[in-house]
């Protein structure tokens, strides 16, 4: 549904079209023209031959149409406003002299990315404004907001690319991961501003033998950047790095991610995935499934990333010590976390649900047999208890309430227990899991 807007607005922008035609000239123009008229969607600007939205986790988002010629986003992303148009031939459709009390609007800087070539314009009042044109098309983004060059020009780019303005034959092709685990030091655009910069891990062993890691980003201009987290430095203490590598969470925000993985004691991993904004390296947090509190890194070993996805490995502590892997997704909300993927689980990684010997007396460790009745719920048959001498294999876990089983028959089903996190006591239906099985065979 199609709606106009207050009266005195369009008068506004009757006086900024006014101003803008008195430098008329003979090619297609954009200028910004009255009434406004608020719409449902993206899909309404489609006949305009536009195909402009809103990034990807912004808030407050609407939609407007002014005088049937320029489509008009309104968002806020990252606690700023932001005003983001198109229209079909060139001038300045921003509409920012005109609406709003700004001063001189001064020229800051110009960047390409993605082929596309930006102005980014000061007002005095902090504000910034961007434009550029694409293939007989005029595009404008607005914000009060003193934002810096970094942010203004990422948000951009995010743009050019979530909207396949720029030319498909100018779009680099997706990000390949860069693994600098050898050299220890790599040279890549981290934060989308058009300049390299230098990352690179340093090792040091004090005089114990105990080796201490520092993550340093340096910038084109020779400024570094120290990793810092805090009561977290345990963390950079790894022992033994698996990983350290570039890679591309969202290829549409303009910024890479650097990741570095290993054991830090005895067989524990951890993998930290730190983006450098420009101010400051960020270290990606995580939700303890257990405590509910987030923090620093996710526990267990990188094992890659896909379409923003990433897959961990870890040793899973339930009804036994098994290996599994687990994926984590990015936050929707805007937030630099990461959280199991919905309805997926830590899925055992071993192989022993297709090896025959899993079943055999002497593989010790994988299928376990019950010494009491064990109650479970099977798929496709509901509640029910298993004989003692029954033999079972672990085969996935949320690690915090449930455990999927198969059976040496091939029926599966899941196992219900509560974990008291005082005195790391694992209960099922009240009783402690060792009193159901002949053997549980955590390990440490």
């Amino acid at each position: 549904m199609k709606r106009k807007v207050a009266l005195t607005l369009a008068l506004l922008l009757a006086a900024a079209l006014a101003a803008g035609c008195a430098a008329g000239e003979d090619k297609p123009s954009a200028q910004l023209p009255n009434p406004v008229e608020e719409v449902d969607g993206p899909e309404d600007f489609l006949p305009l031959g536009i195909a402009i939205d809103a990034p990807q986790n912004a808030e407050d988002v609407s939609y407007a149409i002014i005088s049937d010629t320029v489509a008009q986003v309104e968002f806020t992303l990252d606690g700023n406003g932001y005003t983001y148009r198109a229209a079909k031939g060139e001038g300045d459709i921003s509409g920012v002299s005109g609406l709003f009390n700004v001063g001189t609007l001064n020229v800051n800087w110009e960047f390409e990315g993605k082929g596309v070539s930006a102005v980014v314009k000061t007002a005095e009042t902090g504000g910034r404004l961007a434009t550029w044109e694409e293939a007989g098309i005029s595009y404008s983004l607005w914000t009060e907001s003193a934002v810096s060059d970094d942010v203004i020009s990422s948000l951009v780019l995010k743009l050019v690319v979530q909207q396949g303005l720029a030319d498909p034959e100018d779009t680099p092709a997706p990000f390949a991961p860069v693994d600098f685990l050898e050299a220890r030091t790599a040279q890549a655009d981290l934060n989308g501003d058009g300049a390299l910069e230098t990352v690179n891990l340093v090792t040091t062993t004090d005089e114990y033998g105990w080796e201490h890691n520092t993550l340093n980003v340096t910038t084109a201009d020779g400024t570094v950047y120290e990793l810092q987290v805090g009561e977290e430095a345990w963390l950079l203490e790894i022992q033994w790095v698996t990983v350290l590598q570039l890679i591309d969470l969202d290829p549409d925000d303009g910024m890479l991610e650097v990741v570095l993985s290993g054991d830090y004691a005895s067989s524990d991993y951890i993998t930290l995935i730190c983006r450098f904004d420009g101010t400051q390296i960020l270290i990606a947090g995580s939700e303890d499934l257990i405590s509910g509190e987030t923090y620093s890194g996710i526990y267990g070993e990188f094992e890659g990333a896909e379409n923003g996805i990433v897959t961990i490995s870890d040793a899973v502590d339930v009804l036994g010590t098994w290996w599994g892997t687990r994926r984590y997704a990015l936050s929707t909300e805007g937030a630099f976390v990461f959280s199991p993927v919905e309805g997926e689980l830590w899925q055992r990684a071993d192989g022993a649900a297709e090896d025959p010997q899993t079943w055999a007396d002497e593989e010790f460790g994988r299928a376990l047999r019950t010494k009491a009745e064990l109650p479970v719920t099977l798929d496709g048959e509901g509640e029910t208890a298993l004989p003692a001498g029954t033999k079972l294999l672990i085969t996935a876990s949320d690690n915090s309430s449930i455990a999927r089983f198969v059976l040496e028959d091939g029926r599966t089903g899941t196992i219900a227990f509560v974990r008291d996190t005082t005195d790391w006591v694992t209960r099922i239906n009240g009783i402690e899991e060792s009193e159901y099985f002949e053997v549980l065979p955590y390990a440490g």
